[in-house]
């Protein structure tokens, strides 16, 4: 049962009675076992794969785009340069060339990460591209807009400035770099996982099957006569199977009766057996309004899914601290600090408003939607800020970090976490710190709209001062603080400084500066032999320290973390 307490957002942790299928206009499961087999959508596809660019994408662009796209190419692969060349020169519509390499960059990370597979990053089935091309289609945004419009709630608008060195290159060099003129925007909420979001999604797939089935089948103008298993196999990167939510199968036609005993299936009748088993997972992706905090577990079998959502003024800790993680949700959180001291596949946040949120390691991608005045810690093999707002990203990544959709006043700064288990952690995601992509957070693939060359014009090296780079710039050196996660081991607390953080030697610099002045500084204290001195002293720090707590918010934070220190179990 799930219950609101006075203090904070309702928890639901415990499976509802109810069929949740059927709350979301799914078909639900039969009773007995007449339905053998299910079909879900791969939500991550959508969350992580669709953003914002200069192109508006309808579903028949995208059938144009592809036609002209294998046009162009001789075989049904494609490698990263010429995709980059007929994207932005035969295609119809072009892109730019900043936007061919961010949906290139994705469109590897997400199937890799999806399937599980470890693909060369340098080629493509062109069947992928069409696949997530056509989710492109799928709007969050316009959904949105749909719902608010109908409902008649109007959100309201939120009104929103040195140099620095840059740690570009390493040895890094020293150039200024100008801030981001702050302007009046409209705040995004975001298509979080309630029940009408899930439906949405669910009915564009119903929609839209036929069209992915054209392009998994290679011909997304017309409709084939039969599809292959094979081509079926395609769309596992969009849709998933099993024999319950639990048991999932390692190949999407193992679904589908008929491809036990033919390796063809005509496609109107394709079309409508996965019409009938396609329903919405609520336990992998579980449905929650935007009222709610839940940390749901689920069954074992499943992947684990964590959604936080709906939290406002608290702070939250992952438990148990170390759990492995498949998909992270973090959405509709305000004035919250969040920590996830584990590993994940997807970490998935949107609709957040000044919000801290630390994330260990993310092996696949890290995406950040909709978001204002947060502030995200993470180590994640690919990142993404799409339609953010005077947000701050201290990333460890592989691969360039993404900016694109209507991203404004972003700062930018290496991973700076500390935490005892966090080698643990990178580990578990296979990663580590390699200093081999020490400063690739420094070189972002800046779609963004209204700003097309920015990317190009970073990538020199050279500070850009002129208003219209409004995009990102640095965190300066002297402002670069590390974060330390809170334990209750002293002894793990000890440990923390051994834990290497690989920064640009820039900002190694500034922080190896700032250890010596304040080491200097317990120098001078503990030269203080007189009792009432060193007294007045302690009263003094111990003073600023509260009107810093009072002016950050800080104080609140440290209650609810002494709050939580004993409520542990020791």
């Amino acid at each position: 049962p799930a219950f609101q307490p006075a203090c904070g957002p309702l928890v639901c942790l415990c499976p509802l009675p109810w069929d949740r299928g059927a709350l979301l206009g799914a078909p639900s499961a039969p009773e007995g076992c007449a339905m053998s087999r299910l079909l879900w959508i791969r939500s991550e596809s959508f969350d992580h794969g669709v953003f914002n660019t200069s192109v508006r994408w309808t579903v028949p662009k995208v059938q144009e785009f592809l036609e002209s796209l294998q046009a162009a190419l001789p075989s049904t692969f494609i490698s990263r340069e010429t995709w980059v060349e007929v994207a932005t020169q035969s295609c119809k519509p072009t892109l730019t060339e900043i936007e061919a390499v961010a949906y290139w960059q994705i469109f590897v990370v997400l199937q890799n990460a999806a399937l599980g597979q470890k693909g060369s990053a340098d080629r493509l089935d062109i069947r992928v591209i069409g696949l997530l091309m056509m989710c492109q289609v799928f709007c969050p945004h316009r959904v949105r807009t749909d719902q608010y419009a109908m409902s008649g709630e109007m959100w309201p608008g939120l009104e929103r400035a040195s140099a620095v060195s840059s740690p570009r290159a390493s040895p890094r060099g020293t150039s200024p770099r100008g801030t981001s003129p702050r302007v009046g925007v409209s705040a995004q909420s975001s298509i979080q996982r309630g029940r009408d979001a899930s439906t949405a999604m669910l009915a564009f797939v119903r929609q839209h099957f036929s069209f992915f089935l054209q392009v998994a089948c290679s011909s997304p103008a017309s409709e084939p006569a039969s599809v292959s298993s094979e081509e079926f196999d395609v769309l596992g990167l969009i849709l998933c199977a099993g024999t319950s939510f639990s048991q999932v199968l390692p190949r999407l036609s193992e679904s589908v009766p008929d491809f036990a005993s033919r390796t063809t299936m005509p496609f109107k009748d394709l079309k409508r057996v996965v019409d009938k088993l396609l329903v919405w997972n609520d336990d992998m992706y579980t449905s929650v309004e935007h009222t709610l905090g839940v940390q749901a577990t689920v069954e074992p079998g499943i992947p684990k899914a964590i959604n936080v959502s709906g939290m406002s003024k608290t702070t939250w800790f992952q438990r148990p601290a170390n759990g492995d993680i498949d998909v992270l949700n973090i959405t509709c959180c305000s004035d919250c600090t969040i920590y996830v001291t584990g590993q994940a596949r997807f970490c998935f946040i949107s609709g957040c408003h000044d919000c801290t949120i630390i994330v260990s390691a993310v092996s696949g991608l890290c995406t950040i939607q909709n978001c204002e005045k947060v502030t995200v810690h993470v180590a994640a093999h690919c990142f993404k800020m799409d339609t953010c707002i005077d947000s701050s990203a201290y990333v460890f990544c592989h691969v360039a970090p993404i900016l694109s959709g209507d991203s404004r006043g972003i700062k930018l700064a290496p991973f700076n976490v500390i935490y005892s288990q966090l080698e643990n952690a990178l580990k578990n995601a296979g990663m580590q710190l390699e200093t081999e992509f020490v400063d690739v957070w420094a070189h972002p693939v800046c779609c963004t709209l209204g700003a097309p060359d920015e990317t190009l014009g970073g990538r020199s090296g050279c500070l850009d001062d002129s208003p219209q780079n409004s995009t990102y710039h640095f965190v300066h050196p002297d402002n670069f603080q590390p974060v330390v996660v809170p334990e209750h081991d002293g002894q793990a607390m000890r440990r923390e400084a051994q834990v290497p953080l690989v920064l640009p030697q820039v900002y190694d610099d500034a922080l190896k500066t700032r250890e010596e002045e304040i080491q200097a500084f317990q120098r001078l204290f503990a030269e203080l032999t007189d009792e009432s001195k060193r007294k007045k002293a302690q009263q003094a720090i111990q003073g600023h320290f509260r009107e810093w707590l009072q002016a950050t918010g800080k104080s609140r934070q440290l209650a609810d973390l002494a709050r939580q220190a004993q409520q542990e179990p020791r």
